[in-house]
């Protein structure tokens, strides 16, 4: 009897074991296929487990338009919204965000998201989904770039006289080439002076300017603003022409040659001649 109570409490607590087991491992398998939300802090750890699918990557440059691409099968599948981080921006054509900077530009199959004039906050993980059965679900990841300008050679360049002067504008971090670049001198634009042998060339990547031959007047601050792109600055020192030797101007006479000196010394000597006789008129007076 003692045998079969200790028989029956065995086969008991091994029964509990692998029921307690498999609890377990239910709980850790439905942990692992839970759909964690987007956190703001956009890290690839944490969106890997609420993506399910490809995600395509879109750089914008803030300040400019983004497009988003969200393209479908089939044009009658459902309704489509965008969301980001579980925040419904459009549904439709109509904009859900009290941000009218949100637009959907729909053709067919293509549900694009326009953002114009991105800031670095709108950079993150966007969703596009239609509302079928099952679910679609389209990933695209904004990010933002900021752009900045420079000119090889600042602070501080300098030109000798006479000689060629050339500016680059260098646009860095930069998504697009700019609509314009303007071109400052003291504060002032000199884009469409027409000042004579000054020229300004817009180029993929910036701008060019050029000053065939430097004046004095050539000197000063240059500053360089993209329309999409942060200015930079430089400070242009034109050094003018070498000074005439001293002697030219009377002053160190250590190398004057000696014809001049005793021409210079006999005019000195007929200046005091002159000082010192009497005039003809006071010898013989009339």
């Amino acid at each position: 009897m003692k045998v079969h109570l200790i028989l029956a409490n065995i086969f008991l607590a091994v029964n509990l074991h692998f029921t307690g087991s498999q609890a377990e491992h239910q709980q850790s398998s439905s942990a692992e296929n839970e759909v964690v939300p987007l956190k703001a802090s956009d890290d690839r750890s944490e969106d890997a487990a609420a993506i399910k699918g490809p995600v395509r990557e879109v750089l914008a440059q803030s300040g400019s338009t983004a497009i988003l691409p969200c393209k479908i099968t089939d044009p009658g599948a459902g309704t489509i919204t965008w969301m980001k981080l579980r925040e419904l921006l459009t549904v439709g054509t109509n904009t859900h965000s009290i941000d009218n900077r949100f637009v959907v530009m729909h053709s067919s199959t293509d549900w694009s998201l326009q953002i114009r004039a991105v800031t670095l906050q709108d950079a993150g993980i966007y969703e596009c989904q239609v509302t079928s059965h099952p679910v679609q679900r389209n990933f695209v990841r904004l990010k933002i770039t900021e752009a900045y300008s420079i000119i090889p050679g600042a602070p501080d360049l300098h030109v000798k006289q006479g000689s060629s002067l050339r500016l680059e504008c260098q646009l860095k971090a930069a998504a697009e080439s700019p609509l314009y670049v303007f071109w400052y001198r003291q504060g002032h634009m000199i884009n469409y002076d027409e000042e004579p042998g000054v020229k300004v060339e817009l180029t993929k990547n910036g701008s060019i300017l050029m000053v065939n031959k430097t004046k004095p007047t050539h000197g000063g601050n240059y500053t360089c603003a993209p329309s999409n792109a942060k200015p930079a600055y430089v400070m242009v020192h034109v050094i003018e022409e070498e000074e005439k030797p001293a002697a030219m101007h009377g002053g160190d006479r250590r190398n004057v040659s000696p014809s001049i000196l005793a021409s210079n010394l006999l005019v000195s000597l007929l200046t005091v001649i002159s000082w010192r006789i009497p005039s003809l008129t006071n010898l013989y007076p009339t």
